[in-house]
């Protein structure tokens, strides 16, 4: 119950401090313009509960996709002419109020990390290091191609890649060719890989990974299994199988033990920077059909921490904004272009999922989450999408650009054009969401 309750306030802390940052934006833009706002509302349709302060009502609704801030003369059909209006108003002001929501989410992330990285600052290594392979999965297309140590100095046009932009291209490249530059010893060849569509999101995979990401840490142990008979213990690190290093073969725990067909397995771990010999008899489990031992598995990656002044936290924050905004904006691109599959578009219920994760993960973590949220939303608001506040900048610099004003006719198309993709893309993240929520078996079946 007490789970429960969390992952409910996390969902309601997400989803209420992103909305109302955005709508605050508007609303604040509006007060100083002496724009006339009728409601300030988080959520849409009925409204669930409310108070009327002055001239406007705020309100909790109850589809929780959002909210809005609805203005006197906002709609040409509604407008009377009066000084209050929001169309009364010269261009520029209207400008302002429609960018603020944006502009809002962008602070607030800015502001969140600034303050995550001023009161603890740590950050995983791998992300930002050359890319040389530590792990290759076996049965992957990276075997094929690829082997432990191996570098790669450049993918498609990318020329000496992070980890972190390697696997953005692979996992944005799902049944996509990928030409790669490779390092191995002294000698460099190229060589074409297509990485294959995993999951439920229809990523891509390739196989090949950093060590930092193997699964070789020991968590919960199952009593009366082989693990558990031979004396493993959480919080050892598994470093030979075999007798043979898995850091030098590139292989995880899972994947050496299923590689390795003796019925009892010579194993070391690590446990207090002490080595200490095991030996292990795997069970075969029918259900994965797969070797196990009867253990949970983590990775450890490197992380580096640092104290920084606030100065240092804000421009840190600003860097690692502006490198999330490009990722997005990326995303957003090869979406257009039909180079990545919708399914890796997520909705209110995925973001209520990973809202849960990362409450029970850290208060960083959601800290964090809430931070990546709120620069999505402010970049695809900017979208030129009618009834989003791109479509109204859109408009407005058209009107602009021309010097006159589109009829009430033409306005009226654009908004409904625009109210059916909003609503197109409602259905299409929530089809999204709800399929991811079934089993893999079923999908594979029925959602190919």
């Amino acid at each position: 119950m007490l789970d429960f309750f969390s992952s409910v306030f996390s969902v309601v802390l997400v989803f209420g401090t992103i909305v109302v940052v955005h709508e605050l934006g508007h609303f604040w833009a509006a007060k100083i313009f002496s724009i006339k706002v009728n409601a300030f509302a988080v959520g849409f349709g009925p409204k669930i509960l409310g108070f009327r302060k002055g001239e406007t009502e705020y309100k909790i609704c109850a589809i929780p996709l959002g909210g809005y801030v609805s203005m006197a003369g906002e709609n040409p059909e509604d407008a009377t002419g009066g000084v209050e209006e929001f169309l009364s108003h010269p261009k520029w002001q209207r400008f302002i109020v429609a960018i603020m929501g944006p502009v809002m989410n962008g602070l607030l992330a800015v502001a969140l990390l600034t303050g995550l990285y001023y009161y603890h600052y740590e950050v995983p290594l791998w992300p930002r290091e050359p890319v040389v392979i530590g792990l290759v999965k076996a049965g992957s297309v990276a075997e094929n191609n690829l082997r432990p140590n191996d570098q790669i100095l450049q993918i498609n046009e990318l020329q000496d890649p992070t980890w972190e932009q390697f696997l953005f291209e692979v996992r944005s490249s799902p049944e996509k060719s990928l030409k790669l530059q490779v390092k191995r010893g002294e000698k460099i060849f190229s060589t074409t890989v297509v990485p294959e569509t995993r999951g439920k999101e229809h990523v891509g995979f390739l196989g090949a990974l950093p060590f930092e990401l193997a699964s070789v840490w020991i968590g919960d142990v199952l009593p009366e299994k082989p693990a558990y008979q031979a004396g493993i213990l959480p919080g050892d690190q598994v470093i030979k199988v075999a007798g043979v290093e898995l850091r030098k073969i590139g292989l995880d725990l899972i994947d050496s033990l299923n590689g390795n067909k003796d019925k009892t397995i010579a194993m070391t771990v690590l446990r207090n920077d002490e080595e200490i010999d095991l030996n292990v008899t795997p069970y075969l489990d029918e259900t994965q059909q797969r070797r196990m031992i009867g253990v949970s598995l983590y990775s450890r990656p490197r992380t580096t921490t640092k104290d920084l002044s606030f100065t240092e936290s804000i421009k840190t924050s600003f860097e690692q904004n502006y490198k999330f905004a490009g990722l997005i904006f990326n995303f957003l691109n090869r979406l257009v272009q039909g180079q990545i599959s919708m399914r890796m578009v997520g909705g209110p219920i995925e973001i209520a999922k990973q809202s849960s994760m990362a409450a029970k993960s850290s208060l960083n973590d959601l800290i964090f989450l809430i931070a990546a949220i709120s620069l999505n939303l402010g970049i695809v608001n900017l979208l030129p999408i009618p009834i989003l506040d791109g479509g109204v900048i859109t408009i407005i610099l058209i009107e602009s650009i021309f010097r006159h004003d589109l009829s009430l006719k033409v306005r009226e198309r654009v908004a409904q054009v625009g109210f059916a993709m909003v609503i197109l893309l409602v259905i299409v993240v929530t089809y999204n969401d709800i399929i991811k929520l079934l089993p893999i078996s079923i999908l594979e079946k029925y959602f190919p």
